[in-house]
């Protein structure tokens, strides 16, 4: 029975195995100097709460936590969209399940989670890719409805040219306490 709790330090280097496992797939979707950056900012499991997906021992997923006003800098302060983040939201990151445990509820286990732990927030945030769609059929399924207030475009950082950018799109999901 798959179980979702707090990372443990001892498991920080196997979920950091795990992610990029769950995300290689799309390295080819990115340019080299994207995603590089972006997979630095996915293993990142030194900010926000991570929550892992276990069964039998197994790490099988993972997904990271930010309450409310501790989301990364950026995204309290406006990027490409007219408003910051609303104060009393929290957001979500770097979701991420080993591919031979998908399509098997663990990815939903941890959003549940994550909305359950969501102390003090009235939603959650969270940005994916177009080039994610097994992500997207998740959380609209799970009641996450786009936002595109919040898209943005991501790279910036690292982006040499316009081509080295990927477009983050947003979703919501509006929570009843």
């Amino acid at each position: 029975m798959t179980t979702v709790r707090s990372l443990r330090p001892e498991e920080r280097d196997d979920v950091r195995a795990l992610l990029t496992e769950a995300y290689q797939q799309y390295e080819t979707a990115m340019t080299p100097i994207a995603y590089g950056p972006y997979m630095t900012s996915v293993l990142n499991t030194d900010d926000g709460d991570t929550f892992v997906a276990v069964d039998d021992g197994k790490l099988l997923g993972s997904a990271r936590l930010f309450l409310p006003g501790t989301a990364p800098l950026a995204l309290r302060k406006p990027l490409d969209w007219a408003n910051p983040m609303p104060a009393d939201w929290a957001w979500v990151r770097a979701v991420g399940v080993r591919p031979a445990a998908r399509g098997t509820g663990v990815a939903a286990a941890l959003m549940r989670h994550c909305a359950e732990n969501a102390t003090g927030a009235t939603a959650i945030l969270l940005h994916t890719m177009d080039f994610m769609p097994g992500a997207i059929q998740l959380y609209e399924r799970l009641g996450y409805e786009r936002a595109p207030e919040f898209d943005f475009h991501a790279g910036r950082a690292a982006a040499v040219s316009p081509e080295d950018m990927f477009f983050a799109i947003a979703y919501r999901l509006t929570l009843v306490r």
